[in-house]
């Protein structure tokens, strides 16, 4: 059984993405807002495996491993800047 979709997304484009469109769901046996969905979110699931996964060569992950192993420094002109009134304010 399949869940009942109650969102809905609007997109405008023009005629050529259109067509070029409806040829590629024909062309895959399916609907054009099944193409358009699917193409979508495995393009979503993509740009944000993206964010999760960082693939480092064997020296470079030994480098980012002793980096983050080293003690913070502090750099005094941001710690001075930090200090210094604020010249705006956020609006809360």
């Amino acid at each position: 059984m399949t869940a009942t979709k109650e969102e809905r997304l609007q997109i405008r484009i023009d005629a050529a993405e259109k067509r070029l469109l409806e040829r590629a769901a024909e062309a895959s046996h399916v609907s054009v807002s099944a193409f358009v969905l699917r193409s979508a979110t495995a393009q979503a699931a993509s740009v944000l495996a993206d964010r999760r996964l960082i693939a480092l060569s064997a020296q470079a992950a030994a480098a980012f491993s002793e980096a983050l192993e080293q003690p913070a420094a502090v750099d005094r002109r941001l710690a001075a800047a930090l200090k210094r009134p604020r010249k705006f304010r956020w609006l809360d």
